[in-house]
């Protein structure tokens, strides 16, 4: 990890650090990687809401500036879409984390 993965500000908006690789071959380190990350799964609720909360400030401020400055209320529109597009990351990992049975390719 490089120096900047291991700072509070890394952690506190990305959450890969708490989850385990579960795409290794042997069988009982991947049941284990599986387990692991469900029992992490509470956790992306927490990471979903930052997230949120990031996202409607971006807009906030680019509704803000939008008659101000122009320019200024881009960067805090593309802001705001790249939060969103996190925010579908962490809730597809959420849902498919939730299911009983998933799929093994055997």
């Amino acid at each position: 990890m490089t120096g900047f993965q291991n700072t509070v500000l890394f952690r506190y908006f990305f959450f890969h650090w708490l989850f385990r690789d579960a795409s290794v071959k042997e069988l009982y380190q991947r049941s284990a990687a599986i387990a692991h990350n469900k029992a992490n799964r509470h956790h992306l609720i927490t990471y979903l809401r930052r997230w949120i909360t990031l996202t409607l400030l971006m807009y906030f401020f680019g509704i803000m500036l939008e008659q101000l400055n122009t320019l200024a209320c881009v960067f805090f529109y593309t802001v705001a879409a790249l939060c969103a597009c996190t925010i579908a990351k962490i809730t597809v990992a959420w849902i498919f984390l939730g299911q009983q049975n998933p799929q093994r390719n055997l």
